[in-house]
């Protein structure tokens, strides 16, 4: 982080800085929520820490409930915070902000494959809608016996596509086919 202000304040030092107001704005935008912002959460963090540091220090001596239960508190609030902060991190490219269109697609044409695509959009409907993300189902291809063959869902949520650019590749499922009375182990 310290690096990253160093590199910023040369920006802000070069003459012609502000001969571009937008660029401008995005550094000093960035320079304020690396210094304040982040700073601030920081100093929470250490503050919470010190109070669990001097509260598992007063149980040494004593045995406490409620003081313990402070402290379990107070590390739950932090762990939480943390790892709230290791997703922002991750989600740090300026792409990762953006929505999303995500198409599933049945490469085979046969039931058990047109089925499973079907339940993988219930799985990213019922995703998205636990996250409270806007959905969209833009085109959807039903398929000729169950299930659909091709399907693409719009996101329209912040981070969206931060969460979701690894779901790529072919997803398979090996079950008993519902479609088959012969009960046999088929790759969808």
């Amino acid at each position: 982080m310290t690096a990253r202000i160093q590199y910023l304040d040369q920006v802000i030092a070069q003459p012609n800085f502000w001969n571009n107001p937008t660029r401008a704005y995005e550094v000093v935008q960035e320079i304020e929520y690396s210094i304040f912002y982040k700073h601030q959460e920081y100093q929470r963090w250490c503050s919470i820490l010190e109070d669990i540091k001097a509260a598992l220090e007063l149980l040494e001596l004593s045995a406490d409930e409620q003081l313990l239960q402070e402290a379990q508190s107070n590390l739950t609030q932090l762990q939480q915070e943390l790892e709230t902060a290791e997703i922002r991190q991750l989600l740090s490219d300026p792409e990762d902000k953006k929505g999303v269109f995500l198409t599933i697609t049945a490469e085979v044409d046969n039931a058990d494959s047109q089925y499973w695509a079907y339940m993988l959009l219930q799985m990213y409907c019922r995703w998205g809608k636990s996250h409270n993300y806007p959905l969209n189902v833009v085109e959807i291809y039903k398929g000729n016996e169950a299930g659909i063959k091709y399907a693409t869902l719009e996101i329209t949520a912040s981070c969206a596509y931060g969460y979701l650019k690894s779901e790529t590749g072919t997803h398979q499922l090996q079950q008993i086919s519902p479609f088959e009375v012969t009960n046999s182990l088929r790759t969808s």
